[in-house]
């Protein structure tokens, strides 16, 4: 069975298990925590701290080389963001159009995976929920562990990895429709906060508590409040969800004042959970570790390989478009059938000349016959191809809509979109692209529908431009709707979408 070593990456510790993963459950050889010393954290020192954790593996005894590890929530940025409605094959390509758009930092300095949310009554598109973490996060955990002779098999975060443990734990017990879970793992000042809706995540955040809160009164009451901004944020966009069940991780016996409290105070069930005695998990460790509410992200991920019940986010294998299918092979499959086909007749009509003239008249016939029906039925194959194929070409290229959409604005510099939404055209139409904007002068956005009306196939409907946005620099608020109508196939070989112009992949190779 496979052996895996899950690792809680802190800034100030790191926690593990050293655990063997079958298909009924997790059997835990070691439970440990290490405190980096001064000069020889990660973020410091990588190599000495890979020298150092070394030292400390072998003196543990650990088995394990493949790694699974959650880093801290504040080295991360989750984001809700709303996208065309496209299929789950296309959704990651505009996933990450629109992440780079929004995001203050180039894409490629960052590792990015993202989870589909439950769909919603109201909302034309789709709403997901991205997470990033800057490379200069994994490169030093890449480093370190590469001088322990480990290797890194996963990277997420331990909402995701919770969630998993949530999922278990209510399969005969879900909670109602049109409602959300609260999980909190605290520990010392540190509380981290993930609230979900059918397995899902929807919001999840981690605040350090004030220094004044010493004790144990206080230090509720502050996460109390963080609870309250939580919720009081995630209202704005489900106002009809309401809180049903609460989660607590950690120490039962340091848990009870809060979950007391959280009880009164939200007036919702609230399950006390210890991550290290949960059913399907077998704990051999010798239980000298003080803290277990920082084994909760590496048991979910131990868990997860088991058998995944809950969406999961991992930055070494972030979600990939599909590949389409290459209809190619179809054709050259049927067209090789037809010509084997022809070949074996005319040998089969050739042995059979030399026979005898009435056996000869014979086989002619039925060789005719099954050649009738293979040729037939060959036809038939391609003529669905065909069908396919055309089918195929007159689909909506979102990529290549947003792209043409993109090189058009020519940057942020004098306006920008705030929310685009695409549709699928009316009759004569291939796609719509209905997008709110700002601009800095009403002559900027009249550039933008000049540009754009332009191109062949394009056209701009007439829009609403105002002067009164929420954004000083950019005063003029503009409605922007672009249709495109099928552009005739031209000897270059272009297709029937799009603005006239050859797609990006076909001018960069120029």
């Amino acid at each position: 069975m496979p052996d895996f070593l899950a690792l809680d990456w802190e800034h100030g510790q790191v926690c593990g298990l050293d655990a063997e993963v079958t298909n009924s459950g997790v059997r835990v050889r070691k439970a440990f925590a290490l405190k980096w010393p001064e000069g020889k954290s990660p973020w410091e020192d990588a190599p000495a701290a890979g020298g150092w954790l070394n030292e400390q593996f072998k003196s543990l005894g650990l088995i394990a080389k493949s790694v699974l590890v959650t880093v801290p929530r504040e080295d991360a940025v989750v984001r809700m963001l709303e996208v065309p409605n496209v299929s789950d094959a296309e959704l990651p390509n505009v996933v990450r159009f629109q992440a780079a758009a929004k995001s203050t930092r180039p894409l490629d300095s960052l590792l990015l995976d993202f989870l589909p949310l439950p769909r919603r009554e109201g909302v034309a598109g789709r709403e997901v929920l991205v997470a990033t973490i800057g490379r200069e996060v994994l490169d030093p955990l890449k480093l370190v562990l590469l001088r322990t002779g480990c290797e890194l098999a996963g990277v997420s975060l331990t909402a995701t990895a919770m969630a998993e443990l949530i999922a278990r734990l209510e399969k005969s017990d879900p909670p109602p429709p049109q409602s959300v879970e609260l999980a909190i793992i605290s520990h010392e000042h540190l509380v981290e906060i993930t609230l979900l809706r059918d397995r899902a995540l929807l919001l999840t955040h981690a605040a350090r508590l004030p220094d004044d809160a010493t004790t144990p009164e206080r230090q509720q009451q502050a996460i109390v409040a963080e609870v309250n901004r939580s919720l009081v944020a995630l209202k704005r966009q489900h106002p009809e969800l309401s809180l049903s069940r609460t989660w607590l991780w950690g120490d039962p016996t340091s848990l009870h004042g809060l979950a007391g409290v959280l009880r009164k105070r939200f007036a919702c069930d609230v399950n006390v959970e210890d991550p290290l005695v949960l059913p399907g998990l077998t704990f051999d460790g010798d239980g000298s570790v003080t803290s277990h509410a920082l084994f909760t992200g590496p048991v979910g991920l131990l868990f997860g390989q088991t058998g995944r019940r809950a969406e999961s986010l991992d930055f070494l294998h972030p979600r990939q478009p599909a590949v389409p299918r290459d209809l190619r092979r179809l054709y050259l499959t049927a067209g090789s059938a037809a010509a084997v086909l022809l070949i074996v007749g005319a040998f089969g009509w050739r042995w059979s000349s030399v026979s005898s003239l009435e056996s000869e008249t014979a086989e002619h016939n039925a060789e005719a016959k099954n050649l009738k029906k293979e040729i037939d039925d060959s036809a038939a194959m391609i003529k669905n191809a065909n069908a396919i194929g055309k089918w195929t070409d007159q689909r909506v290229a979102w990529l290549d809509r947003l792209f043409e959409l993109s090189e058009a604005m020519e940057g942020t510099d004098r306006r920008y979109l705030t929310k685009l939404i695409g549709q699928p055209g009316a009759a004569g139409v291939v796609g719509v692209v209905h997008g709110d904007g700002f601009a800095k002068e009403r002559s900027d956005f009249d550039d933008l529908a000049t540009t754009l009306s332009g191109h062949e196939g394009v056209t701009v409907a007439a829009s609403k431009v105002e002067k009164g946005g929420n954004d000083g620099d950019y005063p003029w608020k503009f409605d922007l709707d672009v249709s495109w109508k099928p552009v005739k196939k031209k000897g270059s070989g272009i297709g029937e979408q799009g603005l006239g112009e050859k797609p990006p992949e076909a001018r960069s190779k120029k």
